[in-house]
């Protein structure tokens, strides 16, 4: 019986769980686990999968990715296939909480985004303009757009002039406030230009990307 449970507890799973790169992998191993093995494991090595499987559900608000969705019901149908009645009670109880708290999450989340497409791109490259390094750095970790608008080519190219010198820093800024507003609010895709974020990054090392 030892040795069943050392097994079950060398597949890491519990660790897993938090993380949410391994939260899918692990939700459905535990349901394989649920539906192959749950009826002839030992009572001991049972309480530990159950347990697990209740963990798994209450991870579910905090993964927030449709693939954790997709694990969590594969984990409940073998809940329901696998499991005695009062613990599976207990189990769609837990799965059913933390659907609410999902869902609850998801549309903050959505409203968050929502909100901050009020003010256009743009006007938010106009005001990150005027930050700091880190502080351009922390406004990109806020949301989607804010990122979009962070990873403006001219604002990395402002930050990468402060590197160099105030005469230089002058000049830019003064082409940059004269440039055409159409092709601000053009949307910019990092993964295809020359980025001076990199550039940055390269000559400030200490900075944190």
């Amino acid at each position: 019986m030892r040795s069943q449970i050392e097994r079950y507890e060398k597949l890491g799973l519990r660790d897993s769980l938090p993380k949410i790169y391994r939260y899918p992998i692990a939700c459905k191993e535990i349901g394989l686990i649920l539906r192959e093995a749950y009826i002839q494991s030992p009572k001991n090595l049972q309480s530990i999968i159950f347990h697990d499987t209740l963990a798994a559900f209450r991870l579910l608000p905090q993964i927030q990715t449709q693939s954790a969705v997709s694990a969590v019901h594969f984990l409940l149908q073998s809940v329901e296939a696998a499991l005695p009645k009062q613990k599976r009670n207990m189990a769609v109880k837990e799965f059913k909480l933390a659907m609410v708290a999902h869902k609850r999450r998801s549309k903050l989340h959505h409203q968050e985004e929502k909100d901050s497409f009020q003010l256009p791109h743009d006007v938010l490259v106009h005001i990150f303009s005027f930050l700091d390094m880190q502080s351009l750095v922390s406004v990109g970790l806020v949301c989607w757009s804010w990122n979009l608008a962070a990873n403006d080519n001219h604002l990395w190219e402002l930050q990468y002039v402060v590197l160099y010198g105030n005469a230089a820093k002058q000049e830019l800024i003064k082409q940059f406030e004269g440039q055409d507003k159409r092709h601000l609010q053009d949307p910019i895709d990092t993964r295809t230009i020359t980025d001076w974020k990199e550039a940055v990054n390269g000559a400030y090392t200490e900075c944190i990307f």
